[in-house]
């Protein structure tokens, strides 16, 4: 992937004149570096003495800023969510640039019926799966249905030609906290669908109040370090829209210094973190602890190591495989790592104030 030039260090904020400045962020109900400091209002106190307002998308009824968080057409937007709709939305309009990359590991539950004949994942041949379809030009719910559904089959030996894959018609995309899983668990216990995936600590929760019975939970360390699993990731992108990235490089660099020092944060203070998790999901915190065991620090971290870049290659070439964004796209353009690397190129503060310190003695 093609690097652009590495800009010169973030200058000293500017005070800004005029009406506000509107700054929109996005992120999912799960496990984000975004989440973490939301709800602790650190990005309201970098911009405290500026005329900058940053505010949450999902805050905001407006139909065009639901969607624009989705195809990044929102000016003004950085986002921390699902990577294939990144990905999808950069084919759409090339109107994004990723900044970073995240990985969230929390629970997989494949779960079915009470009465359900099925006992174990090998049983998984002949039935039919439950795949979300939400409202609109894509749906990220199908999207990481089909891949976990493919991932988990392989694992159970059978794939997924030896299954039938069933609609459940769900809300656009653009709703906050959807009933994607209560759909699902509708369908299963309608007897439309046998078997269905619920993710993470919300997952559990449903499934417990449904009275249904897990056929089998793919915990965050079965997915952390089994490769096997790698499907069942879920590969978040931090992405800007370019106009605001090339406007305002001063803020954005700020905006990541804040999500890149989230994990420092959760780091120092575990308990914290997982109870901001669990308000970011609307779970108790046990729930969270539950889904996402002791991986919600490591979880926390965004980067572009190179890793990270071979998880996003591979959930390329799944979503070109299948149809999903275009064969003939091109992410050299995407990626912008200058910005990442001109924050862990710059001295800390601390290390500033010891060479001011150092200076002023001379």
């Amino acid at each position: 992937m093609s690097h652009s030039p590495t800009p010169s260090p973030p200058r000293p904020p500017k005070p800004h004149s005029g009406p506000a400045q509107l700054v929109w962020y996005a992120r999912c109900p799960t496990l984000t570096a975004l989440g973490l400091i939301a709800n602790r209002g650190i990005l309201q106190r970098e911009f405290l003495r500026e005329n900058i307002n940053v505010i949450s998308v999902r805050e905001n009824s407006t139909p065009a800023v639901r969607q624009g968080h989705l195809d990044h057409t929102l000016p003004n937007l950085i986002r921390e969510a699902d990577a294939a709709t990144a990905l999808w939305a950069y084919g759409l309009n090339g109107r994004s640039r990723l900044l970073a990359l995240g990985a969230t590991y929390h629970s997989v539950s494949v779960v079915v019926p009470q009465k359900s004949p099925l006992r174990s994942l090998h049983d998984l041949k002949g039935v039919r799966l439950s795949v979300p379809r939400e409202a609109g030009a894509f749906s990220p719910a199908r999207v990481r249905a089909l891949r976990a559904w493919e991932t988990i089959t392989a694992f159970a030996g059978s794939g997924p030609e030896a299954v039938e894959f069933t609609n459940v018609v769900s809300d656009h995309p653009s709703v906050p906290f959807g009933d994607i899983a209560r759909r699902e668990i509708e369908a299963l216990l309608g007897g439309q669908t046998d078997a269905s995936i619920l993710y993470g600590a919300k997952g559990i929760e449903l499934a417990r109040a449904a009275g249904l019975r897990e056929l089998h939970r793919f915990s965050a360390a079965d997915i952390r370090h089994d490769d096997r699993l790698s499907g069942l990731i879920e590969l978040r992108a931090v992405t800007v829209d370019d106009p605001f990235l090339e406007a305002e490089p001063n803020v954005v660099s700020r905006l990541l210094r804040q999500l890149a020092q989230a994990h420092q944060w959760a780091e120092t203070f575990p308990k914290e973190a997982l109870n901001q998790i669990a308000i970011e999901g609307k779970v108790s915190a046990d729930l969270a602890s539950e889904a996402y065991g002791n991986l919600f620090v490591e979880g926390a971290k965004i980067g572009l190591e190179s890793f990270r870049l071979a998880q996003l290659t591979h959930l390329e070439q799944w979503l070109k495989a299948r149809g999903f964004i275009a064969s003939n796209l091109s992410v050299d353009d995407w990626l912008r790592p200058d910005i990442l690397e001109s924050l862990q190129s710059a001295p800390s503060s601390q290390t500033r104030l010891r060479s001011r310190a150092i200076m002023s003695s001379v």
